[in-house]
């Protein structure tokens, strides 16, 4: 009887220093300020509102399928680096050169970490019979930077939406999710994310887990992965059919 969890990645197994809960974006695109020694007449406070809107997952009912390569896809998001730069008041090349600083700083490998209980949890969960799986909304990067962080041990495969072209919470990368799982006779999505991982889930069938926030209109959260893990301990099984 195969059993498959589905992953979020940020805000769910880890994420990216001094960006864990959705601040990575800003982050490194002031870090590029920094490495070029411009962030002295920038407000920091000012890069976040100027985020809004652009990113393939704040369109998820439209499919990306256009940005089917690394370069297709970072063209597209140094685009909204350089949109902002601008906006900060910087010149059209030194905007140019901010955005691809800000790219390689994001991608930064030592800046990633998990969460302490990421690994002790997936590989208790791996030892009564799950599998795991990662779907998530991430950078074409994402199988490096998992791998950097280990879980190439403890995760089968990698969906990513950089990768396949829908973003969660459209149905169609769980649908490919399943696929690639073999659609198992079992099967949850755990995430951080009412609206992508919990609702998304919903609407392709699948049971959802909310992890390490709060919201009323899940059925299942916890504050942590140890949580999940008892959970599944003693659901049973009672996943996907």
């Amino acid at each position: 009887m195969k059993k498959v969890l589905f992953w979020d990645f940020d805000g769910t197994l880890g994420g990216r220093m001094d960006g864990l809960k959705g601040k990575a974006w800003s982050a490194s695109i002031w870090e590029a300020l920094v490495e070029h020694h411009l962030q002295h007449d920038v407000n920091r406070d000012d890069i976040l509102p100027r985020l809004g809107q652009g990113f393939p997952w704040q369109e998820p009912e439209k499919p990306h399928i256009h940005l089917n390569t690394p370069a297709l896809w970072w063209a597209h998001i140094e685009s909204i680096f350089k949109q902002i730069y601008e906006d900060l008041g910087f010149s059209n090349d030194i905007a140019n050169r901010l955005s691809a600083t800000a790219r390689i700083k994001y991608v930064d490998l030592p800046m990633w970490e998990l969460y302490p209980d990421t690994l002790p949890v997936l590989q208790s969960l791996a030892e009564q019979g799950w599998s795991h799986m990662i779907v998530s909304n991430h950078v074409p990067e994402l199988r490096t930077i998992a791998a950097h962080l280990g879980l190439q041990t403890v995760i089968s495969e990698i969906v990513n939406s950089a990768e396949v072209g829908y973003e969660k919470p459209n149905p169609e990368i769980f649908h490919i999710a399943m696929k690639k799982s073999g659609t198992p006779h079992e099967v949850w999505m755990i995430g951080d994310n009412i609206d992508a991982d919990v609702f998304g889930a919903r609407q392709a069938g699948i049971p959802s887990i909310l992890v390490r926030e709060k919201d009323p209109r899940a059925e299942f959260q916890f504050d942590d992965l140890y949580g999940v893990a008892k959970f599944l301990a003693v659901r049973g099984t009672t996943g996907y059919q």
